[in-house]
């Protein structure tokens, strides 16, 4: 390699250094997803998840928590019936508790939905 390759190869890389900490910067901020003013206590709401997934955020009176949408049985994605306060499986029928650690409360679901880490800051709900 003669010196030019060697300086361009260099800046190359450290370029590609540079720009993928500024990414990585970038994907640590936490995502907002609702203006608490906007998500009173005993709400709840679909959003899509950092990593592009639906999700079901909720508000108590002790805070905020969301889950996964998407059923731990076969993939397809859950529906929250406020009525009986459970997320609910339209492929198999497999109800989850929210409330209760998203457990599996019927249906074939092997295990719970996957939690989601929410918080509030700086009056957001925001995925970290």
């Amino acid at each position: 390699m003669n010196r030019r390759g060697f300086i361009r190869t260099t800046a190359i890389a450290a370029g590609a250094l540079i720009f993928g900490r500024a990414q990585s910067a970038v994907a640590a901020a936490p995502k907002k997803i609702i203006k608490v003013s906007k998500f009173p206590v005993g709400a709840s709401q679909q959003f899509v998840a950092t990593n592009g997934a639906p999700a079901f955020l909720f508000r108590t009176k002790t805070g905020v928590f969301a889950y996964s949408a998407i059923c731990t049985h076969q993939g397809c994605t859950v529906e929250y019936l406020k009525a009986g306060k459970k997320l609910v499986c339209p492929c198999h029928r497999a109800s989850f508790d929210p409330f209760n650690g998203g457990k599996v409360i019927s249906g074939e679901a092997k295990g719970p939905l996957a939690k989601i880490n929410v918080s509030i800051k700086s009056g957001w709900v925001v995925q970290s």
